[in-house]
């Protein structure tokens, strides 16, 4: 049973606004996997092009094999922060509990993105005969760790926001055709 006629046209809904949920559920995760490779992508290419500006003197691959190895890893990691945000909820209830654990966790995330990279970059250089050198890794991996903690924190809101627009998106359809479904998929 769907919504009434003169309802519909007192809210200005259509049949079809009651099915976007449940449309968008079916697709969702393909749709957030090309949101996150459409999203690093950009961001590859953008922090490629200031590399390669940044160093003109290296080979003009090189700042794309820095860019792509760093990307890839974090694509490799939203998986990660995702089950770590589904532990500890970033929500306005839980912050307080959540913020120290998501600090921890944002270190571990930088490990396992630093070593995936470097580990990516040596593979590579091997490949053209060279050498990838990381340097010290206490100061350069303070400066790579200031970096992931945004890009960390950045996914747990992206997460964040998601949710709060999938909720809106199953109350709709909850209140205008009487079916629920889980936001968290």
């Amino acid at each position: 049973m769907g919504i009434s006629p003169r309802l519909r046209i007192i809210v200005g809904m259509n049949e079809r606004a009651d099915v976007g949920y449940r449309d968008f559920q079916r697709w969702r995760p393909p749709i957030e996997a090309a949101f996150w490779v459409v999203l690093y992508t950009l961001n590859t290419v953008f922090n490629g092009i200031v590399a390669r500006i940044d160093h003109a003197r290296t080979a003009a691959w090189e700042p794309w094999v820095w860019e792509s190895s760093s990307s890839l890893l974090i694509l490799l990691l939203i998986p990660f922060v995702k089950a770590m945000e589904r532990r500890w909820p970033f929500r306005f209830d839980t912050w307080r509990h959540s913020l120290p654990r998501h600090l921890l966790t944002s270190v571990a995330f930088s490990l396992m993105h630093v070593t995936g990279m470097v580990g990516l970059r040596k593979m590579v250089y091997g490949m053209t005969g060279g050498h990838y050198r990381f340097g010290a890794w206490w100061p350069n991996f303070g400066y790579e760790y200031l970096k992931d903690i945004r890009s960390y924190f950045v996914i747990v809101a992206m997460i964040c926001l998601s949710r709060l627009w999938l909720l809106r998106q199953q109350g709709d359809e909850a209140r205008w055709s009487g079916v629920g479904g889980d936001a968290y998929g």
